[in-house]
């Protein structure tokens, strides 16, 4: 009895890359590329399985790159995310303005956090249990007045004027808007960290600073989310008008 057998072997594409195929395909186009791909696919593993296989990931790749980049780009996404996002970031950056208004110890939110705290970086609270455990009972001790501060709302002005003026004069995309409009509302804050590290600043100095960037946040993040909302809503309607 021969120990070889003229039968070719049972080669078949990679079955995780099929996987990842059908979690990121239309339904109503998966069968049709699979079998597209499993049919060239076929014709490479009689020259060369390894080469076979390497072509199949760099299809699949390249495939569920099309199809994950639409689904990023589609409007109701887009819309969520835009919603939750700045909704989350907004409700966090209010509470560390209350904290650093109330702050009596700075032991009590981590053992570093004051050295954190020196060098303007607030935003260390977000990794302390403590904080997320006390976050409400923080939130209810606010005031009006420990978000009123004249240098943010300046800032804050001026940096909606430059998104307006990209939204309406320059009719910005949607990519380039939110890019600059998140840009500006984290750069205040970004500036007083690295403004602090570059100065030999008192303690009493450098809890205003960090202040400025966490409101600036806090102003920008409502109006550059809802400059996003009306261009999502252009585009949307937009997308209407195309299908008709």
């Amino acid at each position: 009895m021969s120990l070889y057998s003229d039968k070719e072997p049972d080669i078949k594409p990679p079955a995780l890359a099929n996987k990842v195929l059908s979690v990121l395909l239309p339904n109503q186009l998966l069968e049709s590329v699979l079998g597209d791909l499993e049919e060239e696919f076929n014709i490479l593993a009689k020259q060369n399985i390894k080469r076979a296989n390497l072509w199949y990931w760099q299809q699949t790749l390249e495939t569920s790159m099309i199809y994950l980049q639409k689904k990023l780009a589609s409007v109701e996404l887009l819309g969520r995310l835009n919603f939750y996002l700045p909704l989350i970031m907004f409700i966090m950056a209010a509470g560390l303005i209350v904290l650093l208004s109330i702050l009596s110890d700075p032991a009590s939110i981590s053992d570093t956090f004051w050295d954190e705290l020196l060098q303007g970086k607030i935003h260390t609270a977000l990794f302390s249990a403590h904080f997320w455990h006390n976050f409400w009972d923080i939130l209810l001790l606010a005031e009006w007045g420990m978000f009123i501060h004249f240098e943010s709302f300046l800032i804050s002005f001026f940096s909606i004027a430059m998104l307006l003026y990209l939204y309406k004069k320059q009719h910005a995309s949607i990519i380039k808007l939110a890019v600059c409009g998140y840009s500006l509302a984290f750069t205040p804050y970004i500036w007083s960290i690295m403004h602090i590290a570059n100065h030999h600043l008192e303690a009493n100095q450098i809890g205003p600073i960090v202040a400025t960037g966490v409101l600036c946040l806090l102003y920008l993040l409502p109006p550059v989310s809802y400059m996003i909302h009306r261009k999502l809503k252009q585009l949307q309607a937009e997308h209407l008008e195309f299908r008709q």
